[in-house]
């Protein structure tokens, strides 16, 4: 069984957006999921499993004491992956949830008031993590945008570890949770569900 934790230190940087999406897409691949939702305010995560018709992938709810157990016992009922989505900053229940996790995302819109904060997040976190660009401006032809791009380059001349693809600011993501669903279900064709697609089948690289 492999982990994944979804960390951020700032609110609104769409980490359980990502977490959502991307585990609706590894449950699409074959595999069965459990996403631990560690945020004890928002539960983002547990309250879109409330809206879903569909019980899977199965969402948890816990809290730092219990996610070494969880991880034994998800990896003993014979998941394939469990999914840590943190909560919005940085303290003992994200640095040991990226200590149990064999990769660590870090989701930050391409704005300053997200760059900014990623040193504290990075100095707390345990490799191997990449930064995720997320909500960016679409750019020409599918491409980056400027401001994305320039995002990326202050990221890099940092040395700071950036995954080479990023995810579009795109309606169909809220759409799809507003609706109890994700985008692979709400636009199985649609741009936002190829992105996603991207980045799951980049991050099975990583392992």
């Amino acid at each position: 069984m492999k982990t994944i934790a979804i960390a951020s230190q700032k609110g609104g940087s769409g980490k359980s957006t990502v977490t959502i999406h991307l585990a609706v897409a590894a449950q699409n691949s074959g595999l069965e999921i459990i996403v631990a939702d560690l945020d004890p305010h928002s539960q983002t995560a547990k309250e879109w499993a409330l809206e879903r018709s569909s019980e899977q992938p199965m969402v948890v709810t816990a809290h730092t004491k219990d996610i070494k157990d969880l991880q034994k016992q998800a990896k003993e009922e014979g998941f394939d992956l469990l999914i840590f989505d943190c909560p919005p900053f940085v303290d003992d229940v994200v640095r040991e949830a990226t200590r149990l996790a064999d990769y660590t995302l870090i989701p930050a819109q391409p704005r300053f008031a997200d760059i900014r904060t990623l040193p504290r997040v990075i100095g707390n976190v345990h490799e191997p993590y990449s930064v995720i660009l997320n909500a960016c401006t679409p750019g020409l032809h599918g491409g980056e945008s400027t401001k994305t791009r320039e995002a990326r380059k202050v990221l890099e001349d940092a040395d700071i570890q950036v995954a080479p693809l990023h995810i579009t600011r795109r309606e169909a993501f809220a759409d799809a949770l507003n609706d109890g669903s994700a985008v692979y279900e709400f636009e199985p064709q649609g741009k936002a569900a190829r992105e996603v697609d991207i980045l799951w089948k980049w991050l099975k690289g990583q392992w």
